[in-house]
């Protein structure tokens, strides 16, 4: 039996998936997570890190 490792960066999975529906999105700073009182960033884009913004932070 061979093995396998796959590595995949899901930090971004739903930045792509918004970038895909709209394309205006792409080269933007963008933020997806929950907008209730206890809601967090889900995933953010690179371009949004760029401003110390990062997954699992409160939004």
């Amino acid at each position: 039996m061979q093995r396998s490792i796959l590595h995949m960066d899901l930090d971004t999975f739903f930045v792509s998936c918004e970038r895909l529906i709209d394309s205006r999105l792409k080269g933007k700073p963008i933020l997806i997570g929950g907008t209730s009182d206890r809601g967090v960033v889900a995933s953010c884009s690179y371009e949004a890190r760029k401003f110390g913004i990062h997954s699992a932070m409160p939004m």
